[in-house]
């Protein structure tokens, strides 16, 4: 069919779209404006943070970013997607950002905690942390009282 009828403009392919080849790597300018957008939305993030939280709730905020940041980007997301939302009136006090942080670091310890069998010797306590004691494979007869 050499005499297909196609509109202005387009000619017959001798094959499927070559798009994937063309467009793997962006273009150096839509990196910069991802890059720009990223920027911006980081500082928006910051700002919105900085405006939720007390001085002290903010302190205690920068400095869990510095031993987990993990642990601090989910809090700031929480805090963001409840400012938000509407959930928080006011600023958020150190206490109430205790509360978040007990909240998110707790889910995960909560369900291993429960496969953990306790006995005399094991000890679970908050976070995740488990205390052994030494195991003493000598009998107990070996000892005078």
């Amino acid at each position: 069919m050499s005499g297909m009828n196609l509109p202005p403009g387009l000619r017959p392919s001798s094959g499927p779209p070559q798009q994937g080849g063309q467009r793997g790597a962006p273009s150096p300018e839509e990196r910069e404006a991802a890059e720009a957008r990223a920027r911006q939305q980081d500082e928006m993030k910051r700002t919105m943070i900085a405006a939720m939280l007390e001085p002290a709730a903010r302190e205690r905020l920068s400095r869990i970013s510095l031993t987990r940041p993990q642990l601090a980007a989910q809090v700031e997301t929480l805090l963001v997607n409840m400012g938000q939302q509407g959930q928080i009136r006011g600023q958020v006090s150190d206490e109430a950002l205790k509360g978040l942080l007990e909240q998110v670091s707790n889910p995960a310890p909560a369900k291993s905690t429960s496969s953990v069998s306790q006995s005399s010797r094991t000890k679970t306590l908050g976070g995740g942390i488990t205390i052994q004691r030494k195991r003493d494979d000598s009998d107990s007869d070996e000892y005078d009282l």
